[in-house]
Protein backbone atom coordinates (compact mmCIF):
# COMPACT_ATOMS: atom_id res chain seq x y z
CA UNK A 1 0.00 0.00 0.00
CA UNK A 2 2.78 2.29 0.91
CA UNK A 3 4.31 1.77 -3.00
CA UNK A 4 1.06 2.74 -4.27
CA UNK A 5 0.65 6.01 -2.33
CA UNK A 6 4.13 6.50 -3.50
CA UNK A 7 3.85 6.34 -7.39
CA UNK A 8 0.53 8.34 -6.47
CA UNK A 9 2.56 11.45 -4.96
CA UNK A 10 5.01 11.61 -7.75
CA UNK A 11 2.04 11.43 -10.23
CA UNK A 12 0.92 14.34 -8.43
CA UNK A 13 4.16 15.95 -8.80
CA UNK A 14 4.37 15.49 -12.31
CA UNK A 15 1.28 17.08 -13.23
CA UNK A 16 1.35 19.62 -10.94
CA UNK A 17 4.99 20.58 -12.69
CA UNK A 18 2.96 20.13 -16.20
CA UNK A 19 0.57 22.05 -14.88
CA UNK A 20 2.48 24.64 -14.26
CA UNK A 21 4.43 24.73 -17.14
CA UNK A 22 1.16 24.76 -19.22
CA UNK A 23 0.23 28.11 -17.19
CA UNK A 24 3.39 30.19 -18.10
CA UNK A 25 5.07 32.73 -17.17
CA UNK A 26 2.92 35.00 -15.41
CA UNK A 27 1.99 38.17 -16.92
CA UNK A 28 2.98 41.90 -15.73
CA UNK A 29 -0.84 42.70 -16.45
CA UNK A 30 -2.09 40.45 -14.06
CA UNK A 31 -0.72 41.81 -10.95
CA UNK A 32 -2.05 44.90 -11.60
CA UNK A 33 -5.76 46.15 -10.04
CA UNK A 34 -7.77 49.14 -10.31
CA UNK A 35 -9.80 51.26 -8.87
CA UNK A 36 -12.17 48.70 -7.81
CA UNK A 37 -10.15 46.18 -7.17
CA UNK A 38 -10.15 44.20 -10.71
CA UNK A 39 -6.87 42.43 -11.38
CA UNK A 40 -5.56 42.39 -14.80
CA UNK A 41 -8.00 45.40 -16.27
CA UNK A 42 -7.27 49.01 -16.30
CA UNK A 43 -9.70 51.77 -14.36
CA UNK A 44 -12.05 52.63 -17.88
CA UNK A 45 -12.24 48.62 -18.16
CA UNK A 46 -9.68 47.82 -21.02
CA UNK A 47 -8.15 44.17 -20.01
CA UNK A 48 -4.27 44.69 -19.98
CA UNK A 49 -3.37 41.15 -20.01
CA UNK A 50 -4.52 38.20 -21.94
CA UNK A 51 -6.30 36.32 -19.11
CA UNK A 52 -8.45 39.17 -18.17
CA UNK A 53 -9.16 39.84 -21.80
CA UNK A 54 -10.82 35.99 -21.88
CA UNK A 55 -12.27 36.00 -18.88
CA UNK A 56 -14.19 39.72 -20.29
CA UNK A 57 -15.21 37.79 -23.66
CA UNK A 58 -16.68 34.79 -21.49
CA UNK A 59 -18.50 37.29 -19.54
CA UNK A 60 -19.90 39.15 -22.20
CA UNK A 61 -20.81 35.23 -23.84
CA UNK A 62 -22.67 34.10 -20.90
CA UNK A 63 -24.64 37.61 -20.95
CA UNK A 64 -28.30 37.73 -22.65
CA UNK A 65 -30.79 40.06 -22.86
CA UNK A 66 -34.29 39.74 -21.40
CA UNK A 67 -36.53 38.50 -24.15
CA UNK A 68 -38.55 41.13 -24.85
CA UNK A 69 -35.56 43.56 -25.69
CA UNK A 70 -34.12 40.40 -27.54
CA UNK A 71 -37.61 40.36 -29.77
CA UNK A 72 -37.68 44.73 -30.04
CA UNK A 73 -34.23 44.00 -31.62
CA UNK A 74 -34.59 41.33 -34.07
CA UNK A 75 -38.06 43.18 -35.27
CA UNK A 76 -36.33 47.17 -36.02
CA UNK A 77 -33.46 44.56 -37.61
CA UNK A 78 -36.59 42.86 -39.88
CA UNK A 79 -38.24 46.16 -40.43
CA UNK A 80 -34.72 47.69 -41.18
CA UNK A 81 -33.44 44.87 -43.80
CA UNK A 82 -36.68 45.56 -45.45
CA UNK A 83 -36.41 49.91 -45.83
CA UNK A 84 -33.03 48.95 -47.75
CA UNK A 85 -34.02 45.72 -49.46
CA UNK A 86 -31.16 43.63 -47.61
CA UNK A 87 -32.59 40.21 -48.40
CA UNK A 88 -29.39 38.06 -47.08
CA UNK A 89 -27.30 38.92 -43.83
CA UNK A 90 -24.24 37.62 -45.17
CA UNK A 91 -24.56 39.72 -48.22
CA UNK A 92 -25.56 43.55 -47.28
CA UNK A 93 -24.88 45.14 -50.57
CA UNK A 94 -27.07 43.02 -52.58
CA UNK A 95 -24.42 41.80 -54.97
CA UNK A 96 -25.35 38.48 -55.03
CA UNK A 97 -28.74 39.37 -55.50
CA UNK A 98 -31.02 38.24 -58.65
CA UNK A 99 -34.16 39.87 -59.22
CA UNK A 100 -36.95 38.04 -59.39
CA UNK A 101 -38.65 37.70 -62.85
CA UNK A 102 -42.07 39.76 -62.79
CA UNK A 103 -44.85 37.05 -62.59
CA UNK A 104 -47.49 36.97 -65.90
CA UNK A 105 -50.72 38.80 -64.63
CA UNK A 106 -54.21 37.04 -64.25
CA UNK A 107 -57.58 38.44 -63.57
CA UNK A 108 -58.70 36.07 -61.56
CA UNK A 109 -59.52 37.77 -58.25
CA UNK A 110 -62.61 37.09 -56.10
CA UNK A 111 -63.10 40.33 -55.80
CA UNK A 112 -63.03 43.12 -58.07
CA UNK A 113 -62.63 46.48 -57.43
CA UNK A 114 -62.67 49.78 -60.35
CA UNK A 115 -59.12 51.17 -60.45
CA UNK A 116 -58.64 54.00 -58.49
CA UNK A 117 -59.34 57.66 -59.81
CA UNK A 118 -56.39 59.88 -60.00
CA UNK A 119 -57.86 63.08 -58.14
CA UNK A 120 -55.88 66.18 -57.34
CA UNK A 121 -55.10 66.47 -53.81
CA UNK A 122 -56.50 69.36 -52.11
CA UNK A 123 -54.80 71.28 -49.53
CA UNK A 124 -55.89 70.91 -46.61
CA UNK A 125 -57.51 74.02 -44.52
CA UNK A 126 -56.32 74.63 -41.11
CA UNK A 127 -59.58 76.16 -39.84
CA UNK A 128 -59.21 76.88 -36.27
CA UNK A 129 -62.42 78.09 -35.42
CA UNK A 130 -65.99 77.53 -36.65
CA UNK A 131 -67.62 79.69 -39.28
CA UNK A 132 -70.04 81.31 -36.72
CA UNK A 133 -67.61 81.62 -33.82
CA UNK A 134 -64.37 82.67 -35.26
CA UNK A 135 -63.42 86.42 -34.70
CA UNK A 136 -64.76 88.96 -37.04
CA UNK A 137 -62.29 91.40 -39.10
CA UNK A 138 -60.95 94.51 -37.29
CA UNK A 139 -62.63 97.18 -38.29
CA UNK A 140 -60.32 100.37 -39.05
CA UNK A 141 -60.01 102.85 -35.98
CA UNK A 142 -59.17 106.54 -36.64
CA UNK A 143 -57.56 107.56 -33.46
CA UNK A 144 -57.96 111.66 -32.73
CA UNK A 145 -55.40 113.04 -30.10
CA UNK A 146 -56.98 116.08 -27.65
CA UNK A 147 -55.61 119.40 -28.52
CA UNK A 148 -52.51 119.86 -26.30
CA UNK A 149 -52.51 121.71 -23.69
CA UNK A 150 -50.85 125.54 -23.50
CA UNK A 151 -48.04 125.53 -20.92
CA UNK A 152 -48.16 128.03 -18.46
CA UNK A 153 -44.97 129.67 -18.47
CA UNK A 154 -42.05 128.56 -15.86
CA UNK A 155 -41.94 132.30 -14.38
CA UNK A 156 -44.09 135.25 -14.85
CA UNK A 157 -43.12 138.63 -14.42
CA UNK A 158 -44.89 140.21 -11.66
CA UNK A 159 -46.08 144.02 -13.15
CA UNK A 160 -48.46 146.47 -12.83
CA UNK A 161 -50.67 148.33 -14.99
CA UNK A 162 -50.95 152.11 -14.36
CA UNK A 163 -51.52 154.47 -17.30
CA UNK A 164 -51.28 152.09 -20.13
CA UNK A 165 -47.49 151.91 -19.29
CA UNK A 166 -45.96 149.08 -17.60
CA UNK A 167 -44.52 149.01 -14.08
CA UNK A 168 -42.48 146.57 -12.81
CA UNK A 169 -41.17 145.48 -9.09
CA UNK A 170 -37.75 146.12 -9.64
CA UNK A 171 -35.19 146.15 -12.48
CA UNK A 172 -34.30 142.14 -12.29
CA UNK A 173 -38.41 141.57 -13.24
CA UNK A 174 -38.14 144.14 -16.31
CA UNK A 175 -34.93 142.51 -17.57
CA UNK A 176 -37.05 138.86 -17.36
CA UNK A 177 -39.89 140.33 -19.36
CA UNK A 178 -37.84 142.01 -22.00
CA UNK A 179 -36.11 138.82 -22.97
CA UNK A 180 -36.55 137.68 -25.84
CA UNK A 181 -36.91 133.96 -24.35
CA UNK A 182 -39.59 134.90 -21.94
CA UNK A 183 -41.97 136.65 -24.41
CA UNK A 184 -41.74 132.95 -27.01
CA UNK A 185 -43.37 131.61 -23.80
CA UNK A 186 -46.85 133.11 -24.27
CA UNK A 187 -47.28 132.10 -27.75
Amino acid sequence: MSEFNKQLSELYKSLATSQKNIKGDPHKGDSLSNFRGKKGVSDVGIPLSPKAAKRKQTNRAGYHYPQHLQNINERRRRDAMARHGITNIEDPFNKNFKPAQPAARSNHSASWRPPMEDTPTVKRKNIYYDEWTAPSKPEQVTYILPPAPRKQPAYKAKMVKRDSKLQFKNKLEEAIYNHPCYKKQFK
